[in-house]
Protein backbone atom coordinates (compact mmCIF):
# COMPACT_ATOMS: atom_id res chain seq x y z
CA UNK A 1 0.00 0.00 0.00
CA UNK A 2 1.50 3.18 -0.98
CA UNK A 3 0.78 7.07 0.48
CA UNK A 4 2.47 9.91 -0.38
CA UNK A 5 2.71 13.34 0.45
CA UNK A 6 0.74 13.99 3.75
CA UNK A 7 2.26 16.80 4.82
CA UNK A 8 1.02 16.95 8.46
CA UNK A 9 -2.34 15.89 7.68
CA UNK A 10 -3.70 13.82 11.21
CA UNK A 11 -6.97 12.93 9.99
CA UNK A 12 -5.48 11.53 6.46
CA UNK A 13 -2.61 9.88 8.27
CA UNK A 14 -5.44 8.15 10.41
CA UNK A 15 -7.37 6.91 8.07
CA UNK A 16 -4.60 5.32 5.90
CA UNK A 17 -3.26 3.48 8.36
CA UNK A 18 -6.52 2.33 9.37
CA UNK A 19 -7.20 0.95 5.73
CA UNK A 20 -3.75 -0.59 6.00
CA UNK A 21 -4.62 -2.38 9.30
CA UNK A 22 -7.48 -3.76 7.71
CA UNK A 23 -5.95 -4.86 4.77
CA UNK A 24 -3.13 -6.16 7.16
CA UNK A 25 -5.47 -8.56 9.11
CA UNK A 26 -7.00 -9.84 5.99
CA UNK A 27 -3.89 -10.56 3.80
CA UNK A 28 -4.20 -8.33 1.15
CA UNK A 29 -1.41 -5.77 1.78
CA UNK A 30 1.65 -7.30 3.58
CA UNK A 31 3.51 -3.57 2.89
CA UNK A 32 2.87 -0.22 3.86
CA UNK A 33 5.07 2.62 1.85
CA UNK A 34 5.08 6.16 2.59
CA UNK A 35 6.46 8.13 -0.43
CA UNK A 36 7.84 10.96 1.99
CA UNK A 37 6.56 14.66 2.84
CA UNK A 38 4.58 13.61 5.80
CA UNK A 39 5.77 16.92 7.82
CA UNK A 40 5.39 20.57 6.84
CA UNK A 41 1.47 21.49 6.94
CA UNK A 42 0.48 23.94 4.73
CA UNK A 43 -2.04 25.31 6.97
CA UNK A 44 -1.93 27.08 10.67
CA UNK A 45 -0.17 24.99 13.20
CA UNK A 46 -2.99 23.96 15.55
CA UNK A 47 -4.12 21.64 12.60
CA UNK A 48 -0.38 20.43 12.20
CA UNK A 49 0.36 17.51 13.52
CA UNK A 50 4.10 16.83 11.54
CA UNK A 51 5.85 15.56 14.58
CA UNK A 52 2.81 13.04 15.88
CA UNK A 53 3.10 11.55 12.64
CA UNK A 54 6.69 10.98 12.59
CA UNK A 55 6.21 9.43 16.23
CA UNK A 56 3.11 6.89 15.14
CA UNK A 57 5.16 6.06 12.23
CA UNK A 58 7.98 4.77 14.43
CA UNK A 59 6.00 2.82 16.49
CA UNK A 60 4.02 1.36 13.63
CA UNK A 61 7.87 0.33 12.25
CA UNK A 62 8.60 -1.15 16.03
CA UNK A 63 5.12 -2.88 15.95
CA UNK A 64 5.31 -4.34 12.51
CA UNK A 65 8.52 -4.45 11.78
CA UNK A 66 10.47 -1.95 9.57
CA UNK A 67 10.07 -4.08 6.33
CA UNK A 68 6.61 -3.61 7.04
CA UNK A 69 6.52 -0.43 7.56
CA UNK A 70 8.45 2.26 4.99
CA UNK A 71 8.93 5.65 4.91
CA UNK A 72 11.07 7.71 2.07
CA UNK A 73 13.12 10.57 2.61
CA UNK A 74 11.26 13.42 1.03
CA UNK A 75 12.20 16.91 0.22
CA UNK A 76 10.68 18.20 3.32
CA UNK A 77 12.53 15.50 5.41
CA UNK A 78 15.83 16.21 4.39
CA UNK A 79 16.33 19.94 5.32
CA UNK A 80 15.75 18.89 8.95
CA UNK A 81 19.28 16.28 8.67
CA UNK A 82 21.56 19.28 7.04
CA UNK A 83 19.63 22.33 8.49
CA UNK A 84 18.95 24.00 5.83
CA UNK A 85 15.72 26.36 5.56
CA UNK A 86 12.82 25.38 3.22
CA UNK A 87 10.60 27.86 2.02
CA UNK A 88 7.30 28.06 -0.50
CA UNK A 89 6.16 31.46 -1.55
CA UNK A 90 5.74 33.03 1.55
CA UNK A 91 5.29 30.01 3.73
CA UNK A 92 8.30 29.17 5.83
CA UNK A 93 8.39 25.33 6.69
CA UNK A 94 11.57 24.70 8.51
CA UNK A 95 11.27 26.65 11.56
CA UNK A 96 7.95 25.48 13.21
CA UNK A 97 9.21 22.06 12.35
CA UNK A 98 12.64 22.83 14.29
CA UNK A 99 10.71 24.58 17.24
CA UNK A 100 8.70 21.23 17.83
CA UNK A 101 10.80 19.12 18.11
CA UNK A 102 12.97 20.12 21.32
CA UNK A 103 13.86 16.82 23.29
CA UNK A 104 12.77 14.53 20.23
CA UNK A 105 15.36 16.30 17.95
CA UNK A 106 18.06 13.13 18.60
CA UNK A 107 15.27 10.63 17.88
CA UNK A 108 13.72 12.16 15.12
CA UNK A 109 16.69 13.23 13.06
CA UNK A 110 18.05 9.54 13.58
CA UNK A 111 14.85 8.42 12.17
CA UNK A 112 15.30 10.73 9.32
CA UNK A 113 18.86 9.73 8.79
CA UNK A 114 18.23 6.14 7.96
CA UNK A 115 15.56 6.84 5.63
CA UNK A 116 16.00 5.16 1.87
CA UNK A 117 15.20 7.28 -1.19
CA UNK A 118 13.93 4.92 -3.25
CA UNK A 119 12.51 1.48 -3.16
CA UNK A 120 12.46 -1.24 -6.66
CA UNK A 121 10.02 -4.18 -7.38
CA UNK A 122 9.86 -6.96 -8.18
CA UNK A 123 6.35 -5.43 -10.38
CA UNK A 124 9.19 -3.43 -12.15
CA UNK A 125 7.78 -0.18 -10.61
CA UNK A 126 10.27 1.62 -8.98
CA UNK A 127 8.68 3.59 -5.81
CA UNK A 128 10.24 7.66 -5.27
CA UNK A 129 9.49 10.61 -3.58
CA UNK A 130 10.11 12.94 -6.77
CA UNK A 131 9.94 10.77 -9.66
CA UNK A 132 12.79 10.89 -12.63
CA UNK A 133 15.35 13.72 -13.18
CA UNK A 134 18.20 13.70 -15.63
CA UNK A 135 20.81 15.00 -13.01
CA UNK A 136 20.79 11.84 -11.14
CA UNK A 137 21.47 9.36 -13.63
CA UNK A 138 25.11 9.41 -13.48
CA UNK A 139 24.90 9.64 -10.13
CA UNK A 140 23.22 6.27 -8.97
CA UNK A 141 25.74 4.15 -7.47
CA UNK A 142 26.93 7.45 -5.59
CA UNK A 143 23.07 7.84 -3.77
CA UNK A 144 23.04 3.83 -3.42
CA UNK A 145 26.08 4.40 -1.12
CA UNK A 146 24.90 7.87 0.44
CA UNK A 147 25.59 9.00 4.08
CA UNK A 148 24.03 11.96 5.21
CA UNK A 149 26.67 11.71 8.39
CA UNK A 150 29.60 11.97 5.96
CA UNK A 151 28.55 14.99 4.29
CA UNK A 152 28.17 16.64 8.30
CA UNK A 153 31.45 15.04 9.79
CA UNK A 154 33.22 16.94 6.83
CA UNK A 155 31.96 20.15 7.28
CA UNK A 156 32.10 19.68 11.30
CA UNK A 157 36.28 18.94 10.17
CA UNK A 158 36.52 22.03 7.66
CA UNK A 159 34.79 24.44 10.63
CA UNK A 160 37.24 22.58 13.50
CA UNK A 161 40.07 23.28 11.67
CA UNK A 162 39.43 27.39 10.89
CA UNK A 163 41.31 29.33 13.11
CA UNK A 164 38.77 31.84 12.81
CA UNK A 165 34.74 31.54 11.90
CA UNK A 166 33.92 34.93 11.97
CA UNK A 167 34.73 35.33 7.70
CA UNK A 168 32.78 32.77 7.47
CA UNK A 169 29.87 34.18 9.66
CA UNK A 170 30.26 37.34 7.33
CA UNK A 171 30.52 35.43 3.90
CA UNK A 172 26.84 33.79 4.94
CA UNK A 173 25.36 37.30 6.05
CA UNK A 174 26.48 38.50 2.18
CA UNK A 175 25.04 36.07 1.06
CA UNK A 176 21.72 35.89 2.85
CA UNK A 177 21.39 39.98 3.78
CA UNK A 178 20.81 39.22 7.41
CA UNK A 179 22.48 38.65 10.65
CA UNK A 180 23.66 34.86 11.42
CA UNK A 181 22.45 35.19 15.14
CA UNK A 182 18.99 36.36 13.96
CA UNK A 183 18.69 33.52 10.94
CA UNK A 184 20.42 30.90 13.57
CA UNK A 185 17.49 31.48 16.05
CA UNK A 186 14.72 31.38 13.30
CA UNK A 187 15.68 28.78 11.14
CA UNK A 188 17.34 26.32 13.81
CA UNK A 189 15.53 27.55 16.89
CA UNK A 190 18.76 27.75 19.21
CA UNK A 191 18.96 29.85 21.75
CA UNK A 192 22.38 31.82 21.36
CA UNK A 193 25.79 31.41 20.41
CA UNK A 194 26.44 29.37 23.41
CA UNK A 195 24.11 26.58 21.75
CA UNK A 196 26.12 23.67 20.76
CA UNK A 197 23.86 23.95 17.01
CA UNK A 198 24.77 27.32 16.72
CA UNK A 199 27.24 26.58 13.55
CA UNK A 200 24.95 24.16 12.24
CA UNK A 201 23.38 26.69 9.86
CA UNK A 202 26.89 28.04 8.49
CA UNK A 203 27.46 24.13 8.19
CA UNK A 204 24.70 23.06 5.89
CA UNK A 205 25.90 26.50 4.44
CA UNK A 206 29.12 25.03 3.73
CA UNK A 207 27.63 21.79 2.34
CA UNK A 208 25.05 23.13 0.40
CA UNK A 209 27.80 25.23 -1.72
CA UNK A 210 30.35 22.67 -1.54
CA UNK A 211 29.39 19.27 -1.87
CA UNK A 212 28.90 17.44 -5.07
CA UNK A 213 26.72 14.57 -3.33
CA UNK A 214 24.52 17.13 -1.37
CA UNK A 215 23.77 18.66 -4.89
CA UNK A 216 22.66 15.49 -6.46
CA UNK A 217 20.53 14.11 -3.86
CA UNK A 218 18.68 17.95 -3.70
CA UNK A 219 18.07 17.50 -7.87
CA UNK A 220 16.61 13.99 -6.80
CA UNK A 221 13.96 15.59 -3.96
CA UNK A 222 13.17 18.61 -5.32
CA UNK A 223 13.15 18.16 -9.34
CA UNK A 224 10.01 19.20 -11.12
CA UNK A 225 10.13 16.51 -13.55
CA UNK A 226 8.20 17.40 -16.49
CA UNK A 227 7.60 20.72 -16.12
CA UNK A 228 9.69 23.11 -18.14
CA UNK A 229 10.86 20.24 -20.47
CA UNK A 230 9.05 18.81 -24.06
CA UNK A 231 6.68 15.67 -23.28
CA UNK A 232 9.03 13.68 -25.97
CA UNK A 233 12.27 15.19 -23.84
CA UNK A 234 10.67 13.80 -20.40
CA UNK A 235 9.86 10.41 -21.83
CA UNK A 236 13.38 9.96 -22.86
CA UNK A 237 14.61 11.29 -19.34
CA UNK A 238 11.69 8.77 -17.50
CA UNK A 239 13.21 5.39 -19.71
CA UNK A 240 16.76 6.65 -18.76
CA UNK A 241 16.29 7.12 -15.59
CA UNK A 242 14.48 3.65 -15.06
CA UNK A 243 17.53 1.91 -16.77
CA UNK A 244 20.06 3.13 -14.64
CA UNK A 245 17.87 2.16 -11.47
CA UNK A 246 17.16 -1.13 -13.15
CA UNK A 247 20.84 -2.56 -12.57
CA UNK A 248 20.98 -4.95 -9.54
CA UNK A 249 17.08 -4.76 -9.60
CA UNK A 250 14.57 -7.67 -8.34
CA UNK A 251 13.16 -7.26 -11.94
CA UNK A 252 13.63 -4.30 -15.06
CA UNK A 253 12.22 -1.20 -13.46
CA UNK A 254 9.85 -0.07 -16.30
CA UNK A 255 7.53 2.34 -14.26
CA UNK A 256 8.22 4.42 -11.44
CA UNK A 257 5.22 5.96 -9.05
CA UNK A 258 5.89 9.29 -7.35
CA UNK A 259 4.73 12.13 -5.55
CA UNK A 260 5.55 15.30 -4.62
CA UNK A 261 3.77 17.74 -7.13
CA UNK A 262 0.21 18.75 -6.80
CA UNK A 263 -2.08 16.48 -9.13
CA UNK A 264 -4.74 19.43 -10.43
CA UNK A 265 -7.92 17.23 -11.35
CA UNK A 266 -7.86 14.42 -8.63
CA UNK A 267 -5.89 12.38 -6.34
CA UNK A 268 -3.67 10.84 -9.48
CA UNK A 269 -1.84 12.04 -12.68
CA UNK A 270 -0.88 9.35 -15.62
CA UNK A 271 2.17 11.72 -16.41
CA UNK A 272 3.36 9.45 -19.23
CA UNK A 273 3.78 5.39 -19.75
CA UNK A 274 6.26 5.56 -17.68
CA UNK A 275 5.40 7.74 -14.42
CA UNK A 276 2.32 7.92 -12.18
CA UNK A 277 1.92 10.88 -9.91
CA UNK A 278 0.11 9.99 -6.82
CA UNK A 279 -1.59 12.28 -4.75
CA UNK A 280 -2.71 10.89 -1.01
CA UNK A 281 -3.95 14.14 0.69
CA UNK A 282 -2.45 17.53 0.74
CA UNK A 283 -1.37 17.60 -3.25
CA UNK A 284 -4.49 16.14 -4.53
CA UNK A 285 -7.71 18.49 -5.59
CA UNK A 286 -9.72 18.67 -3.81
CA UNK A 287 -8.46 16.71 -1.10
CA UNK A 288 -10.68 14.06 -0.77
CA UNK A 289 -10.23 13.42 -4.09
CA UNK A 290 -6.59 11.82 -2.65
CA UNK A 291 -5.50 7.83 -3.36
CA UNK A 292 -3.43 5.05 -2.11
CA UNK A 293 -1.97 2.45 -4.66
CA UNK A 294 -2.26 -1.10 -3.33
CA UNK A 295 0.40 -2.33 -5.65
CA UNK A 296 1.14 -6.13 -6.69
CA UNK A 297 4.36 -6.96 -6.71
CA UNK A 298 3.90 -10.20 -8.15
CA UNK A 299 2.38 -9.02 -11.40
CA UNK A 300 4.33 -7.45 -13.63
CA UNK A 301 3.72 -4.13 -14.98
CA UNK A 302 4.90 -2.39 -17.93
CA UNK A 303 3.18 0.71 -18.43
CA UNK A 304 2.02 3.07 -15.90
CA UNK A 305 -2.01 2.97 -16.79
CA UNK A 306 -1.96 -0.94 -15.62
CA UNK A 307 -1.89 0.56 -12.13
CA UNK A 308 -4.99 2.43 -12.52
CA UNK A 309 -7.35 -0.14 -11.31
CA UNK A 310 -5.19 -0.66 -8.39
CA UNK A 311 -5.78 2.92 -6.59
CA UNK A 312 -7.86 3.21 -3.80
CA UNK A 313 -9.37 6.02 -1.79
CA UNK A 314 -10.04 6.46 2.00
CA UNK A 315 -12.05 9.96 1.69
CA UNK A 316 -15.49 8.16 -0.06
CA UNK A 317 -17.33 9.01 3.18
CA UNK A 318 -16.01 13.12 2.82
CA UNK A 319 -16.96 13.28 -0.60
CA UNK A 320 -20.57 11.69 -0.70
CA UNK A 321 -21.12 14.10 2.15
CA UNK A 322 -19.69 17.14 -0.01
CA UNK A 323 -21.70 15.47 -3.41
Amino acid sequence: MVVTDLHGDGDAFDRYVAQFRQLYASGEAQRLIFLGDLIHSYGAARHDRSLEILHQVMALRAELGPDTVIMLLGNHEMPHIYGVSLAKGEIEFTPRFERALGADRATVLAFLDGLPFYVRTAAGVMLSHAGPVSEVIPHVEMLRAFEHSALLAQADAALAQAADLAPYYEHYEQVHGAPYLDDARHYLAVSGPSDPRYSHLLRAFLIAEQSRPFAVLWEALFTQNELGLTEYGYVQIAQQFLEAFSAGAPAPQRVIVSGHIVTPLGGYMLVNRYHLRLSSAAHARPREAGHYLLLDCAQPVRAANELLPALGTVFADLREAFA
